[in-house]
């Protein structure tokens, strides 16, 4: 009896490998890895390439390209190219990253008023006597060091004053330069949660 059990015994074990074997055949990953590789893939493979994309762009609009980037919007995808025409405006020419055809031409106006405001920018500049980087030492010497995150210059009630904001260990300070002067009109820091903590576990 003790013989005919083991007999048994050692059949179903064989049995149960056999089928964990088969099972481990047909669900490997062999089988599914190419499709899943290939199906990830084919979005990408009929892309153009954004020099295509210039050479389409400047075929609509002359000009030289200043940027491009890949955009997708509504489940369209398009490369956005940036040009500068020799006229001195800009336009944004939108080409079908798929399929290489102009979808439009956009006139890039926030360009021309950023250039209108840059050129604003500097004539100030120009007519103050500190400078933005000795604006800048002033504002790390007055929050004891940090890093410069922001630097304008505005004019104030018929003076021009530099606003810069510097990210300290303590917090974010915002410091008022006058720009002719350098004197320093204002100091402020919104603190860090973390600085403000006193360390008490309630």
């Amino acid at each position: 009896m003790v013989k005919r059990k083991v007999m048994i015994g050692a059949v179903a074990a064989a049995l149960t490998l056999g089928g964990t074997a088969a099972l481990a055949s047909g669900t490997g990953t062999g089988n599914v890895a190419p499709s899943a590789v290939k199906s990830s893939n084919s979005s990408t493979a009929s892309i153009i390439s954004p020099e295509r994309a210039k050479e389409i762009a400047l075929k609509a609009q002359a000009g030289t390209v200043d940027d491009v980037d890949l955009e997708t919007k509504n489940g369209k995808t398009y490369y956005e190219v940036d040009i500068d025409r020799t006229n001195g405006t800009d336009v944004d020419v939108w080409i079908d990253a798929n399929t290489g055809s102009v979808l439009k031409v956009v006139q890039d106006d926030d360009k021309k008023s950023s250039s209108k405001s840059d050129k604003k920018k500097s004539a100030a500049a120009a007519s103050v006597k500190v400078t933005s980087a000795q604006a800048e030492e002033i504002a790390l010497k007055q929050s004891g060091g940090g890093t410069v995150t922001d630097i304008d210059l505005e004019k104030e009630h018929g003076r021009f004053i530099y606003e810069i904001e510097v990210q300290t260990t303590q917090g974010e300070a915002k410091i008022e330069i006058d720009a002719n002067t350098g004197k320093v009109l204002s100091y402020d820091v919104d603190f860090d949660d973390d600085y403000e903590d006193d360390g008490d576990d309630d």
